[in-house]
């Protein structure tokens, strides 16, 4: 980490010689609650908070003992609680830790915590645990942004990639790729420093090879990105259509309750109703919208115009058509102005028909009174986000190095920008230039570059006791 570059953050303090205490599991009745304090005088407050000072002392760390804690104040007893201690730089956080594994509720680790910030500790602020694990090189970002994705993951997928993003293999992948473009600068940094040496010939052509070599790992790196935000953050899902063709009642049956209200009436829904739904390990934001017709009043006019915004940034748009009618031109240039990947064709109410007539090609037959077609339309959602083969999924989930956050994507896009410009038969001032300006938005990745507001961004989104 020694080429991190950053300021330390002004609302903290002597942020690597302080020592911060909290709570580090979810606030609540449980059995088992977690205060952790780390810093120089971790060791030094969790003596004052036990009764037995002497067998606290003659705790080898990672071992754990019982222990009656107190108030170092009152010498009041708080608790009978494990205590376990590790010395840094073999913690999480790099530094000393005790972590006090205490009984739950809402008053015994609130009482903890106040004794060790009447100890002489303060109260950490969201995210410091892990930054400081960041600070004293214990992980790089895109792992400290895993474990973030990780803590909020709901399902078997997002787990998996967040899983995959705090293995350290992307941060690997980045720094041999930046390695890479690193030894191209530095030999044309000595052709620039000793000009009146001969040239090697063979430069330009392996220039070529390694800078192509780069390019096509940042864009495998990139091709998985799209999908992967999808499974993390959630798949945009518009259900878009004219009006009374059962737009409300499929998006109830998708989320698995009654949400939107469902009339004979067209024009019910006036505004857009979201609710997420776990579909096949995938997360979907499913979106009702008004039905979309011109002529309408002006309320329902309103409500037309949040459709049509939702579904100009929808990730997939299911465009819903009442099989019991021919598909009318205005549903036709609906389909031809968003006619693509992500745009799914649904033919309703086939339970108003004979099965089979009247169903235009290239939509997906259901009946969203009866529930008919529904599994087959929830099979086209997932693999509308993921690959039918699931070729990137190896047998205990994602494999190889993943790019899981819009940051990284940004980066690498940036990275890749600059790397299609270079020419290999222009001057060595040029391509340096380029390759340094490359190298360091592939260090902005990992953390080896960054600065004090991106820390920020990033760490607090985390939880106080993370």
């Amino acid at each position: 980490m020694a080429e991190t570059r950053h300021s330390e953050n002004p609302m903290l303090p002597s942020t690597r010689a302080d020592t911060i205490v909290a709570v580090s599991t979810a606030p609540g009745i449980g059995a088992v609650a977690v205060v952790r304090i780390s810093g120089p005088r971790a060791w030094e407050v969790g003596e004052k908070l036990v009764a037995d000072p002497e067998k606290y002392n003659s705790l080898e760390p990672r071992r754990s003992s019982l222990f009656s804690l107190i108030d170092p104040v009152s010498q009041s007893e708080l608790d009978r609680a494990l205590i376990v201690k590790y010395k840094g730089p073999a913690s999480f956080t790099g530094e000393d830790v005790v972590e006090i594994q205490c009984h739950g509720g809402l008053s015994v680790p609130v009482a903890l915590t106040g004794a060790a910030i009447a100890s002489g500790v303060r109260q950490a602020v969201a995210g410091e645990f892990t930054r400081r694990a960041f600070l004293h090189g214990k992980l790089d970002l895109v792992q400290a942004e895993a474990i973030d994705d990780l803590v909020h993951a709901r399902g078997n997928l997002d787990r998996s990639l967040a899983l995959q993003g705090l293995s350290g293999e992307l941060g690997r992948e980045i720094e041999s790729l930046r390695c890479m473009l690193l030894d191209i600068k530095a030999e044309l940094e000595y052709d620039i420093d000793f000009p009146d040496e001969e040239p090697l010939a063979e430069l330009p052509s392996r220039l070529e090879r390694e800078i192509s070599e780069v390019l096509q790992a940042i864009e495998r790196l990139l091709a998985g990105a799209r999908r992967n935000l999808l499974v993390s953050r959630g798949t945009l899902t518009v259900i878009a259509g004219e009006p009374n063709v059962g737009k409300s009642t499929l998006f109830n049956r998708l989320v698995g309750e009654e949400r939107s209200i469902v009339t004979e009436k067209s024009g019910t829904t006036r505004d857009a109703v979201e609710m997420e739904a776990m579909i096949g390990g995938v997360l979907f934001r499913l979106v009702d919208t008004a039905g979309l017709r011109k002529g309408a009043k002006e309320i329902e006019r309103i409500g037309v115009e949040y459709s049509r915004r939702y579904i100009a940034r929808a990730d997939l748009v299911i465009f819903v058509h009442d099989v019991t009618s021919p598909v009318d031109s205005a549903e036709k240039d609906f389909i031809s102005d968003h006619a693509g990947d992500n745009l799914l064709r649904v033919a309703n109410k086939i339970d108003l028909t004979n099965k089979g007539s009247n169903l235009p090609p290239g939509f997906i037959a259901v009946s969203a009174t009866e529930g008919s077609g529904l599994d087959e339309l929830r099979r086209a959602m997932v693999d509308t986000v993921l690959p039918s083969s699931r070729r990137f999924l190896g047998k205990n989930g994602f494999k190889g190095p993943q790019v899981t956050s819009i940051r990284q994507k940004n980066l690498l896009e940036e990275a890749l920008r600059l790397l299609r410009r270079v020419d290999p038969h222009s001057s060595a001032e040029y391509i340096a230039a380029d390759l340094a300006e490359t190298t360091e938005y592939l260090a902005e990745i990992t953390g080896r570059i960054t600065d004090e507001d991106v820390l920020e961004r990033i760490f607090s989104r985390f939880c106080v006791g993370k």
